[in-house]
């Protein structure tokens, strides 16, 4: 069962990502690092003690189940992204991959739906772009920035700056319509 989304204020208004994260697409990778990491824990103990294939085995197999927590972690993650509409910002949250608010002052253009290649998990950056995508984008919300703005988390995109984020949400119009009213408001 999902969690639940965080209590919004009145002046709040949320849009689920649309990830297209699927369940069995996460069983087959985590169990398939899963079972590579066992057959590489097997070839170790079939080793001799003292060899260096033994130890070379070992830690391929350690790395391999160190590998499946994260997996599933970003499963989690892009399973309950979320894009909200807050008092004075756009925040953006994706587990620990995106934490984000982008006041509407900042927002120089937002346009859309537009049709775009799709990311596999739902979060893509491009560094040579400058722009981040978040959810699938078959219809696509462009929020075109007046400066760039440091996007995801310190540790895991430490120097990604963006002029552009693209965003999947299920009703696009709607949001488009209700971050073009929030921006005319912060400008008024």
């Amino acid at each position: 069962m999902a969690p639940e989304p965080a209590p919004l204020d009145a002046a709040s208004r949320r849009w689920r990502l649309s990830t297209g994260v699927d369940k069995n697409a996460l069983y087959l990778l985590a169990g398939g690092v899963a079972m590579l990491g066992i057959f590489a824990l097997m070839r170790a103990l079939g080793n001799p003690a003292d060899s260096p294939g033994r130890s070379i085995n070992l830690a391929t197999a350690l790395a391999l189940f160190a590998v499946v927590p994260f997996v599933v972690a970003i499963y989690r993650a892009a399973r309950d992204g979320f894009v909200e509409l807050r008092a004075t910002d756009l925040y953006l949250r994706v587990g620990f991959l995106v934490d984000t608010a982008i006041p509407y002052a900042d927002i120089d253009l937002v346009g859309g739906p537009i049709a775009r290649p799709r990311s596999s998990y739902g979060v893509s950056p491009s560094y040579r772009r400058r722009e981040f995508s978040l959810g699938r984008l078959e219809k696509a919300v462009e929020v075109s920035l007046r400066q760039r703005v440091r996007m995801g988390t310190p540790w895991l995109f430490p120097l990604l700056r963006v002029d552009r984020v693209w965003l999947g949400v299920a009703e696009p119009e709607q949001l488009i319509a209700e971050l073009r009213q929030r921006m005319h408001e912060a400008q008024a």
